[in-house]
């Protein structure tokens, strides 16, 4: 499912901004958007 313009603008402010490690170490953060997205989808589809 992929969110339009309108209903991103309005979730945005109900995500927090991670806080990243100082010393550049780990996985890069995905956007929110995206992992938003994704659950979203996986709701929906029903998939495992």
């Amino acid at each position: 499912m992929e969110l339009a313009e309108e209903q991103w603008e309005v979730v945005r402010g109900l995500i927090p901004e991670l806080p990243r490690r100082a010393d550049g170490r780990g996985r890069p953060w995905r956007e929110a958007q995206a992992v938003l997205e994704g659950i979203l989808w996986m709701l929906g589809s029903g998939a495992r």
